[in-house]
């Protein structure tokens, strides 16, 4: 059985939404020093959550200011239209000044900068395997990549300086030849972010803000970084174990509450970027003594709600509660409480 202490019970509040309205909302940072992609992405997920993912025209607008108002020339977000041949993603860029944003295939010029070729161009091309292989054969990109794995290697990948400058070394002052950079058909987000914003964020490499820099060679801006307020479990308890780990382990503060739509709209981020599609325990609960609903903290539930029914009978239903996918959106639902689920936590 779950039970709560009765001066909690007794202690049952409303608290305005409105006081709480950014309790969830996750949290900015613009990092100082100017730093490579690679280091400002290691800084925010070492100190943060991640490099930001854009989610609508005015989120652009607030961050793109706040980078203007920083004095910053540009700040990088975690936006990727780029992967190497072999899957990874690209952190490191070295393009000509030539280089233009379109889809296309990348090169390697004889002086060691990136160029954008159509990949059906043909020419000569370097497989990586444990020694960088320049191969004389003109072909195109895809023909030129199906060579390398035929040979159980790839077309290179360059993640820094050093790398790039032993490649430039093996071209041997060859013309331009194929390397393993190419363009996507879509924006890929550091943090796996599900946003559908396509209107200043464009399939490009390492994108930064403001999008109207002209200049696609910086090396350095300033990390943009998120904090997220919200835990998504890996295991599965109890409705009452998940309140005892929220409530004991560091940096954790208790079952998630949900207290408004932009709480709702955040839990739904989160879970999407995250591909939850099963229930989870949030800290709805019913009280047994008086029969209304209470989050774990003892706060009364309303007046918002998201119900899958509505209202809840309070003599039919069961004692937890948890979110569930319906019809593509979360909503609220009574649970057993001895069900095994993965649940939320708050993260102070």
């Amino acid at each position: 059985m779950v039970l709560l202490p009765a001066l909690l019970l007794l202690q049952v509040v409303f608290i305005s939404s409105q006081a709480q309205k950014d309790r969830l909302q996750k949290k900015f940072f613009l990092l100082e020093p100017q730093k490579q992609i690679t280091d400002a992405l290691a800084a925010c997920k070492r100190n943060y959550t991640d490099l930001v993912t854009i989610y609508d025209q005015v989120e652009n607008a607030n961050h793109s200011e706040a980078v203007v108002k920083g004095s910053y020339s540009c700040s990088w977000i975690g936006a990727n239209g780029c992967t190497w041949s072999n899957g990874d993603p690209v952190t490191f860029i070295n393009f000509s000044r030539n280089f233009t944003e379109e889809r296309c295939c990348g090169a390697l010029t004889a002086h060691g900068a990136w160029e954008c070729f159509n990949c059906s161009s043909k020419m000569y091309f370097m497989c990586h395997k444990q020694d960088h292989i320049l191969i004389s054969l003109n072909k195109t990109w895809i023909e030129a990549q199906l060579y390398c794995t035929k040979n159980q290697s790839n077309l290179v990948s360059i993640t820094n300086e050093m790398e790039n400058e032993r490649v430039k070394e093996a071209v041997n002052g060859s013309d331009s030849v194929w390397i393993g950079f190419q363009y996507n058909y879509k924006v890929v987000w550091s943090d796996d972010g599900y946003s559908h914003y396509k209107e200043d964020v464009k399939a490009a490499c390492l994108t930064f803000l403001p999008n109207n820099c002209s200049t696609r060679s910086l090396s350095t801006c300033a990390p943009l970084c998120y904090k997220r307020f919200i835990y998504v479990s890996t295991e599965k308890k109890s409705w009452e174990a998940a309140l005892n780990y929220c409530m004991s382990y560091p940096k954790k503060d208790g079952l998630l509450r949900i207290q408004s739509e932009d709480d709702q709209r955040e839990v739904e981020r989160e879970l999407k970027r995250q591909n939850i599609t099963e229930p989870v325990w949030v800290g709805l609960r019913k009280s047994r003594l008086f029969g209304f609903w209470i989050w774990s903290s003892g706060l009364m539930v309303g007046p918002w709600t998201n119900w899958q029914d509505g209202r809840k009978d309070p003599e039919t239903s069961y004692f937890c509660g948890a979110l569930e996918k319906n019809n593509g959106t979360y909503m609220w639902s009574d649970k057993d409480c001895r069900l095994e689920l993965r649940f939320l936590c708050e993260v102070k």
